[in-house]
């Protein structure tokens, strides 16, 4: 059994997708986020103002490890890709992990103002380079990747879908680079 782990930029479109996907396959659905929420007792922003980011990844990190060989749809939070070990575990055969990929002008339409992000509340050229510096660690921690940009959803679900099939059917696990 794999679970399979939606990736992404704030504003990819991890939680939307994600709840239709898990839907759809008739799966449980899970926010890495909603979990940190729960488990903590704050919100997101309160936790990043008591405890700072690198309490937040730890705990985001257990509850990744905790999720691994689930029959579920998992979206993840944006930076959960910064720590090597949750690199390394959505890389494993006990996830099957599409990167939901954007441009950073789609993102800026999408969440510019969202004061929910603790991340995100900087300038656009810190915004900016935060993108840029994830790119390769998404592309790094995915075995399939999807453009999101002007996509319908119901498209990129059965898009998601046909990858997932082709998995569970031939045992391919990663995209060639060259269809990225």
């Amino acid at each position: 059994m794999t679970t399979i782990a939606l990736i992404g930029f704030m504003g990819s479109g991890k939680t939307t997708i994600g709840q239709r996907l898990a839907r759809s396959m008739e799966i449980p659905f899970v926010d890495t986020d909603d979990e940190i929420v729960n488990r903590v007792g704050m919100s997101i922003p309160e936790i990043f103002d008591h405890f700072g980011e690198q309490y937040f990844r730890g705990v985001e990190s257990e509850i990744l490890k905790s999720l691994s060989k689930k029959e579920c749809v998992v979206a993840t939070g944006g930076g959960i890709i910064k720590l090597d070990t949750n690199r390394q575990m959505l890389r494993s055969n006990d996830f099957l992990t599409v990167w939901l990929d954007l441009t950073f002008d789609t993102v800026m339409k999408r969440i510019a103002n969202d004061e929910s992000r603790p991340l995100w509340n900087q300038d656009v050229e810190k915004r900016m380079s935060l993108f840029n510096s994830r790119q390769a660690l998404y592309h790094d921690s995915s075995h399939f990747s999807v453009n999101v940009d002007g996509q319908p959803v119901e498209e990129l679900i059965e898009e998601i879908k046909r990858y997932i099939y082709s998995y569970t059917m031939f045992g391919t696990k990663r995209q060639s680079d060259k269809n990225r």
